[in-house]
């Protein structure tokens, strides 16, 4: 029988939380949230998520890509496929891709939030794949 795999949610938002972990308990998955990217760095280092929902700003307003730099420059942790969601387009009119931002942004994919409960378990299974290959091809 397959583990489920855990997914990590970091987001000062709690609706935001408890609506997603809904949406990926539902899908199958194990799911933790941290509520700041402090307490996030700390339950990747004790829990070892296969992968990582992850709040643009939180305390400071680069936290989630603070936190991103940190984890892919990290040995340990450089694996882990990162999924950033944030609503600052919506606030602000700018809008992130990984077509357009992906090479400094140092997550796997960006999507703008809200996003859909399908879109998100979508996107979380097309990152654990694409992590599972890569280990496969290591």
């Amino acid at each position: 029988m397959d583990e489920k795999k855990k997914i990590l949610i970091i987001d000062d938002n709690i609706h935001f939380v408890k609506m997603n972990t809904a949406a990926l308990e539902a899908a199958g998955f194990e799911v933790e949230a941290a509520f700041n990217a402090d307490e996030g760095f700390t339950k990747v280092e004790f829990g070892q998520p296969d992968a990582l929902v992850l709040d643009l700003m939180m305390e400071r307003h680069d936290s989630g890509f603070t936190l991103a730099k940190r984890l892919k420059n990290h040995p340990s942790y450089r694996t882990i496929p990162i999924l950033m969601l944030t609503a600052v387009g919506e606030a602000t009119g700018y809008s992130f891709s990984m077509e357009t931002d992906g090479y400094w942004m140092k997550t796997d994919d960006f999507a703008d939030k809200p996003i859909e409960p399908d879109d998100l378990v979508e996107r979380v299974n097309v990152l654990l794949k694409k992590a599972a290959e890569f280990a496969d091809e290591s």
